[in-house]
């Protein structure tokens, strides 16, 4: 989860640390906040969008214009996020740019994120940040074994001879099978099978995106 903590700030306006499009910036707000209400943690978005695990959370502990999602994946955050495009794409969102003032990186007392100032119009400003827990030293999280089963059962009957995604994958999952499961469980049971202990998928970035298949005798 990541926490979102807002208060004032009585700094002046120095000059800004980064200017990006008010939209882009709106868009990761209201993704963060999207997140936390259907507890889906952004590396679990991350792995849906085919993307490695800290490919979200970077475009909230540093906002730029060059940090932001593209058109594709906005299409698709609506549905990864079960809620209406209006709900990402804010409508009455200002044009133009926006301003973050007095930013700094957050990486200490276990956690990791982004502080910044915004300032009205009216010049008041506010100290907003982005910050979520460390993952403790050592953790490993639990194998949903019901699920790796299936995956299994999928190799063997034929499902990973086409190369698939994590979003392919998650889709079928949603309509076909009565497990219960988070994206995290898809994340580690994949993670195992393409492992050079089970080695029954590989995996490998195509146009960007991160793809699974059979792993054949030959590449073993």
């Amino acid at each position: 989860m990541i926490e979102i903590i807002q208060r004032p700030s009585i700094r002046n306006a120095d000059k800004p640390d980064v200017i990006m499009s008010r939209m882009d910036y709106v868009i990761i707000c209201q993704v963060i906040e999207r997140l936390n209400e259907i507890d889906m943690r952004d590396d679990e978005l991350s792995f849906l969008l085919g993307k490695p695990n800290n490919y979200v959370f970077s475009f909230i502990i540093k906002p730029s214009d060059k940090n932001r999602f593209n058109e594709d994946q906005l299409d698709l955050l609506p549905f990864l996020l079960d809620c209406p495009f209006s709900k990402i794409i804010v409508n009455g969102t200002e044009a133009g740019n926006i301003q973050l003032y007095h930013t700094k990186a957050i990486d200490e007392d276990g956690y990791k994120g982004f502080s910044h100032i915004k300032y009205s119009k009216k010049g008041g400003g506010t100290r907003i940040i982005w910050k979520k827990k460390n993952a403790p030293k050592g953790s490993t999280r639990k194998t949903n074994k019901p699920l790796l089963e299936l995956l299994k059962f999928w190799i063997e009957q034929g499902y990973f001879d086409q190369q698939v995604s994590a979003l392919e994958i998650f889709k079928r999952l949603k309509s076909e099978s009565a497990i219960g499961f988070r994206v995290s469980d898809i994340e580690k049971c994949i993670k195992i099978l393409c492992g050079s202990r089970q080695a029954m998928l590989q995996k490998d970035s195509i146009d960007g995106v991160l793809r699974y298949w059979r792993k054949k005798a030959k590449d073993s």
